[in-house]
């Protein structure tokens, strides 16, 4: 059952007494089913702190499989991601885990716990990342490189039509390479669907909790069949609506602030008011659009981001005119 009022604190003890009783080869990872199946599928959670939303999901389900565990016929991994974060409710501790997965960072927090998680990764035939964004989302939405098999996982898990996607070859950020990003390269689907504003909600559990309802059901099927789980590419009547970002507004610098209560995918007319660069100086949207990751840092009292801001203060995208694959299925 959903409850909105439990704390970090519960939810990390939860999976914690979870990790006892199937323990995996990494700490707060809970390995189901079959060592010896020919398919393994890795689930991520609060791979970002303060991402909680599809926790209560994700324990929910491991109580359901933890019941016929004997008769699974796939492995699965559960990853609570930044176990630290989380008990600290922010997005993460020293630095963005999911900017950590070149593994080169053997020092900070986050960068050993990539190190950790890849050694999972590194099993994976498929992996689910549940995402939330720090604003408020119109719906539910996937973010990824195109990658047809990725693609194909992403519109039969269901949970959300959007889809905004990017050449393989371009990196999601500068910072640094994500965890899907990093199975991709090795040749294995992976899928990071974004669930709504940061933190618990009924939507955010519905919405983890059926699509991986749809995975695990669809795999379990059909490797009791004897195939290996593929889902086709849907039909068009059925298609996810894809998207590519066109402009990115650089953060312009401290005075820089949005106008308040944007939202991802809230629709923007060319040259409308978005906020200000500075004092005197407004901040307007280059092309037509939907607003992707607007950004509201924590200020000071002198109004000054309390900490470093680089990136982008927000992004606009707007509908691809053909299907990815054609444009990018390398």
């Amino acid at each position: 059952m959903f409850s909105a009022e439990i704390s970090n604190n519960a939810l990390l003890e939860t999976f914690e007494r979870w990790t006892d009783d199937f323990p995996s080869i990494i700490p707060w990872c809970v390995e189901l089913g079959s060592s010896h199946s020919q398919f393994t599928v890795v689930i991520g959670t609060a791979i970002h702190g303060n991402e909680t939303g599809s926790l209560p999901a994700v324990l929910n389900m491991i109580a359901d499989l933890s019941e016929d565990n004997a008769n699974l016929k796939a492995r699965y991994f559960f990853i609570l991601g930044n176990p630290d974060a989380v008990r600290q409710g922010t997005r993460f501790v020293e630095r963005d885990l999911n900017r950590c997965f070149n593994l080169t960072d053997t020092k900070s927090l986050e960068g050993k716990r990539a190190i950790e998680i890849a050694k999972v990764l590194s099993e994976a035939d498929l992996f689910i990342d549940y995402h939330q964004t720090n604003q408020p989302a119109v719906f539910p939405f996937f973010t990824f490189a195109y990658h047809e098999e990725s693609y194909c996982w992403a519109a039969h898990m269901g949970g959300g039509e959007h889809f905004v996607t990017r050449d393989i070859k371009t990196a999601f950020s500068k910072e640094g390479l994500c965890g899907d990003e990093w199975l991709r390269q090795h040749g294995k689907p992976a899928v990071t669907l974004e669930l709504g504003r940061a933190g618990l909600s009924r939507d955010a559990y519905q919405v983890t909790l059926s699509s991986l309802q749809r995975v695990i059901g669809f795999v379990e099927t059909e490797l009791e069949h004897g195939q290996k789980p593929q889902p086709s590419a849907p039909d068009s009547s059925r298609d996810l609506r894809f998207y590519q970002v066109v402009a990115k507004l650089p953060w312009p610098g401290d005075e820089a602030m949005l106008n308040p209560g944007f939202a991802n995918f809230q629709y923007v007319k060319a040259n409308e008011e978005l906020g200000v660069v500075r004092p005197g100086e407004i901040l307007r949207a280059p092309v037509e659009g939907f607003l992707m990751f607007p950004k509201y840092p924590k200020r000071d009292a002198q109004g000054k981001p309390i900490d470093h801001q680089d990136g982008d203060i927000v992004q606009i995208v707007q509908p691809l005119n053909e299907h990815p694959r054609r444009l990018w299925n390398h």
